[in-house]
């Protein structure tokens, strides 16, 4: 009997917390930077975790750093973002924009035919969000356009790539 008064407040709350709200999503994005996202949605905040790459839509190859590479320095970025959101449309669509920060790593080869010889780079700086998010009717699923910018710091002071990007999410 002990046993079961103690679980069954345990089970209780269980229960209680299939019925809340979503507050999770996760998302690929496509355009500028592409990857994955994970989100954390709060009352009127949110968190956001991104990983991917990118594409170079809107830098030539030679803007940062010499590589006779076909892809011209790209490698693996993560980026965390704070979002503050306002809630439109009854609830069918969020504004959000929020400070972040990123971390890249990009590997150079000075000659596309020697892959052994590189050059490991390291970066890191402030990056800014902002973005629309539209939740289909009866589905977990959601649409989002974002667009904002990444500022190295570290190693090369205030070099700025801009952001802009779609993609879809599945809220659960």
């Amino acid at each position: 009997m002990k046993k079961l008064c103690l679980l069954l407040p345990f089970l209780l709350s269980a229960f209680a917390s299939f019925g809340q709200v979503q507050t999770w999503a996760l998302g690929f994005e496509v355009g500028e930077p592409i990857g994955v996202s994970l989100r954390k949605y709060g009352d009127r905040n949110a968190l956001d975790v991104s990983v991917g790459t990118y594409l170079g839509m809107f830098k030539q190859k030679d803007n940062y750093k010499v590589s006779n590479d076909d892809l011209g320095g790209l490698g693996v970025m993560v980026n965390v973002t704070y979002l503050w959101y306002a809630p439109m449309f009854n609830e069918r669509m969020i504004a959000y924009i929020g400070p972040g920060v990123q971390v890249n790593s990009r590997r150079y080869y000075p000659d596309r035919n020697v892959r052994s010889v590189y050059t490991t780079n390291i970066s890191t700086g402030p990056s800014a969000t902002a973005g629309l998010e539209f939740f289909f009717g009866q589905r977990p699923a959601s649409f989002f356009i974002e667009g904002g910018g990444y500022l190295e710091f570290i190693p090369k002071f205030f070099y700025f790539n801009p952001n802009l990007s779609i993609g879809l999410r599945h809220n659960f």
